[in-house]
């Protein structure tokens, strides 16, 4: 099983911003979305989601999903976007991860499998102290973490996280991101997840699709992509790598702007 693109692109008013992408994630992995602001890369997953018109081809486990129906899409992807103004709603979290596996409106008919999957997620992300709040009492970076929920409730095929991270503090970071790797390893599910900070993607993506306005700069393992030469040619910053607890983690030290 396995997440495939070919001669993929996105086009906004007509103007090409993600240009022939060739790229296979396998399921059980995470790979992680590099690359400058403005590169593409929010662009690229909104792609996938049907937000933004795409071309080429790009599958989950064979099915394709450009064209596909909204609703058999939504079952196979989980999107955590940037922008969380859809979590605004007077429902309580636990209702919210209800709904999002019945897609109807109030009154649905609950299940005892949906109940089951709904406490589930908030085991797995340890939110279950939210499950009465509704969204709109909670802070930037817990609303981010029952995004990252509502993702995961359906029980997709295709996880993609748009900088998952960028409203949390320095322990949910390694919380959250620990939990997803687990779970894309055990469910044998295809995670792509957009870093700006280089040391989790290190740390928590098994591989690095490197993306230089709008092309596929390269894509390998996070070994072999998170390499000054990489991070100096896609972002134009001079790095230096660092070996921690033994090598069990790189940390990645940004010098200076190349050219300045």
């Amino acid at each position: 099983m396995s997440f495939v693109s070919q001669n993929y692109g996105v086009s906004i008013n007509g103007r090409p911003i993600i240009r022939d992408f060739a790229v296979r994630a396998e399921a059980g992995r995470t790979l992680a979305l590099l690359g400058a602001n403005g590169a593409g890369k929010s662009t690229f997953m909104k792609g996938l989601c049907g937000l933004l018109r795409a071309e080429g081809s790009a599958t989950i486990d064979g099915t394709q999903l450009l064209g596909l129906e909204p609703a058999l899409r939504a079952r196979l992807i989980g999107y955590v976007a940037q922008d969380m103004a859809h979590l605004d709603v007077r429902l309580s979290t636990y209702e919210l991860l209800l709904l999002a596996q019945h897609g109807g409106a109030r009154g649905w008919s609950t299940q005892r499998d949906s109940q089951r999957r709904a406490s589930e997620v908030l085991d797995l992300l340890g939110l279950q102290r939210f499950a009465e709040k509704q969204p709109g009492q909670l802070s930037g970076g817990e609303r981010q973490m029952i995004s990252l929920a509502l993702a995961l409730v359906r029980s997709p095929r295709l996880l993609l996280l748009d900088e998952p991270t960028s409203a949390l503090d320095l322990a949910n970071q390694l919380h959250m991101l620990k939990a997803v790797s687990a779970y894309t390893r055990r469910e044998k599910i295809v995670t792509l997840a957009i870093f700006h900070d280089m040391n989790l993607a290190s740390r928590y993506a098994d591989d690095a699709l490197m993306i230089s306005q709008g092309h596929v700069h390269g894509c390998g393992t996070t070994e072999e992509m998170l390499t000054p030469e990489h991070l100096a040619a896609v972002y134009g910053v001079d790095c230096r790598t660092l070996s921690v607890d033994g090598g069990a983690y790189t940390a990645i030290y940004p010098v200076s702007v190349i050219g300045t």
